[in-house]
């Protein structure tokens, strides 16, 4: 049985933390006839929201004013209801503020992508019912809490979710915040709510549609080539063990991830081996790939072989984006002489002969939700796009309500998007 090694934007009950302390957070909602505040502080907000720690050895009692959105807004969503089946209902449980350092985002565009339905059809990352999935999206800020200070009511924003298990936790410098399980934070809904370090600014040139694009595949190509994958261009001093220079063989490489792949390996100086169709041989060469290898009417030991005769045994760095089989020819085509880096975000078969000069990083993209340190990666994602250094996907956009995100869906699950991605304007 194939076992997952990239856990893309895997669940959160694979995630386990061992800690000293719990912290709880219990919101008080202000007036519903009254406009509500659009940020709150501690020195002004009258009803107040108690913040109990429990140690091992002692309890403390710290008071935060937090606050909470306006109860009565109304709140449509996109439910997973049971595995396999979605239901659009008009109004559902609000994804109200439960720390002072988190955002509220009406949600406007949405991009969709293949673990989204795949998680629905086959009952995966869905630790409830009803759920809400959709783990990228693009809007404009709502409310904000009263610690956030780089952000501000009004302003066009991106953001990155991954799946959540019983109960959603993310770290900040001092606080391990956890969120009931019934409040779901996911994107198919009007308003979602999430802690500060996951929402950037959009680039002032592009747009909603195109924002929606970097959660998902921008992030994970970005956090995966500069974070484990050790590709120079990181944001951060990353300890290397691998030279800077190289070959990197990316096997999808006309997969929207695999897009932005080329362009940042290749900005780091990195001869990127992209093997993807004929008919995406063109783009994949326009984005920077060095060598192209089309895989049309190939076997996986032809293809190994065409990449071994254009590196020889110089191929340090690997990514696969489509699964088990390519995975393990992927591992083939690495050096054997030479350390090598592997990321399989697909999956990589628990048989799989993995060398011993090869190390197989598993990609947790969850990273970004639980770690506030992450974001530097979107940080650095968001000033190349400004910079106008990577090009974003082409997209194919569709206009609606969540009938049109069950649409799109349909659409990604039949794979006929080649090489574009899947976005919803919401009308809600």
């Amino acid at each position: 049985m194939p076992t997952s090694i990239s856990a893309f934007f895997g669940c959160l009950n694979c995630f386990s933390r061992k800690t000293d302390e719990v912290i709880i957070a219990t919101p008080i909602s202000y007036d519903g006839d009254s406009e509500g505040p659009e940020k709150l502080s501690r020195a002004t907000n009258s009803p107040e929201r108690t913040l109990q720690r429990l140690e091992k050895d002692s309890a403390s009692v710290k008071t935060h004013a937090i606050p909470q959105i306006h109860k009565f807004l109304t709140n449509p969503a996109l439910l997973v209801v049971a595995k396999g089946k979605y239901e659009v209902r008009e109004s559902f449980s609000f994804p109200s503020l439960s720390h002072d350092g988190e955002v509220v985002i009406r949600t406007e565009t949405v991009g969709l992508n293949p673990i989204d339905w795949k998680s629905v059809d086959y009952g995966f990352c869905l630790p409830d019912f009803p759920w809400i999935t959709g783990r990228e999206m693009a809007g404009t800020v709502e409310r904000v809490g009263s610690e956030v200070t780089s952000l501000k009511v009004g302003q066009r924003v991106w953001t990155s979710k991954n799946s959540s298990s019983e109960h959603e936790m993310f770290t900040t410098t001092t606080l391990l915040i956890t969120r009931p399980a019934q409040i779901v934070v996911r994107c198919f809904q009007k308003y979602v709510t999430v802690p500060q370090h996951t929402v950037l600014p959009i680039p002032s040139n592009i747009s909603l549609e195109q924002a929606s694009c970097l959660g998902v595949a921008g992030l994970t190509a970005a956090m995966s080539l500069w974070h484990w994958l050790q590709v120079s261009g990181s944001p951060t001093v990353e300890s290397k063990t691998i030279s800077d220079s190289g070959y990197l063989l990316i096997w999808g490489g006309s997969a929207v991830t695999g897009q932005f792949a080329i362009q940042i390996a290749t900005l780091g100086g990195l001869k990127v081996i992209a093997v993807t169709s004929a008919k995406m041989e063109g783009l994949a060469r326009q984005l920077g790939a060095a060598h192209t290898i089309i895989r049309d009417g190939k076997s996986g030991d032809e293809i190994v072989s065409e990449i071994r005769a254009i590196a020889g045994d110089g191929i340090t760095r690997g990514i696969d984006l489509v699964g088990t089989e390519t995975a393990s020819f992927c591992l083939e085509a690495l050096s054997t002489t030479q350390r090598a880096l592997f990321a399989p975000l697909a999956m990589l078969s628990s048989k799989a002969d993995v060398p011993a000069n090869i190390s197989v990083e598993t990609v947790e993209m969850k990273q970004f939700v639980l770690n506030e340190a992450s974001k530097v990666y979107a940080d650095a994602l968001n000033r190349l796009i400004e910079q106008g250094k990577v090009v974003l996907p082409e997209m194919t956009v569709l206009q609606g309500g969540f009938e049109a995100v069950l649409d799109g869906l349909e659409r990604v699950k039949r794979g006929d998007m080649a090489g574009k991605k899947m976005v919803v304007r919401l009308s809600l």
